[in-house]
């Protein structure tokens, strides 16, 4: 419980928006930043419902057109409790609730920032030190051609009992997890600069520049070209 405190703190801290954490039965076993009159606004609008009719890790939900809320599975392979966020507003002059303002484009980012700080306190801490030093190469060297062979020769252990417990730890295969990372940086790139799609497929070791589009959009129900344009001023 100590560790589940601290995300909800760090979270708060960072981005001043209230943050719960329910068990698998919903019951609200912390809380960051809620005062009475938001605890009524969960209860009328039954948020609770959706994370049971919901089997996705990340749920955002938007009630009112631009009252927000970001749900985030404790672990992808148990359903033994979730964080919630919210809520925020992405209009200032919607509702008369007094909730933080974040404009929508943050969005992305509020719950990415949740994921590291989850992965910080609560998940890596549980990675056998074979694949922590994994997840390290990947994000030192997604840019380049990874290949799992390059991994299993660094760390000097065999590849089927390698491919065994990234998957147990980590929930996926190496190179989906490698895949995830190398479209959660491209993000970056989509939001900061001019770079054009092939380039930044490129840039994050993609060398096929319809596969990057296809698989960012199987991964964010959105193509890079739309989630582009979501930040273009």
């Amino acid at each position: 419980m100590k560790n589940i405190d601290k995300v909800l703190c760090d979270f708060y801290n960072l981005f001043n928006i209230s943050i719960s954490f329910v068990d698998d039965k919903l019951q609200i076993i912390n809380e960051k930043g809620y005062s009475k009159e938001l605890f009524e606004f969960l209860d009328n609008i039954n948020i609770y419902e959706k994370i049971n009719v919901n089997n996705f890790n990340t749920i955002n939900l938007t009630y009112f057109e631009s009252i927000h809320f970001i749900i985030i599975k404790l672990h992808k392979k148990n359903n033994n409790g979730h964080f919630i966020v919210g809520p925020f507003k992405s209009n200032n002059n919607t509702y008369s609730i007094d909730i933080p303002l974040k404009p929508i484009y943050c969005i992305d980012c509020i719950s990415s920032s949740l994921q590291n700080i989850i992965n910080k306190n609560l998940i890596e801490n549980k990675f056998n030190t074979y694949v922590k030093e994994s997840i390290d190469f990947i994000h030192k060297n997604y840019s380049n051609d990874i290949k799992i062979d390059d991994v299993c020769n660094t760390l000097n252990i065999n590849k089927s009992y390698f491919c065994s417990i990234f998957k147990k730890d980590t929930g996926y295969t190496f190179t989906n997890f490698l895949n995830r990372v190398r479209i959660e940086k491209s993000k970056e790139f989509l939001r900061n600069n001019d770079m054009s799609i092939l380039n930044i497929s490129l840039s994050v070791g993609f060398n096929n520049h319809n596969y990057y589009t296809s698989l960012f959009k199987k991964i964010n129900n959105i193509t890079p070209i739309d989630y582009k344009k979501r930040f273009i001023n």
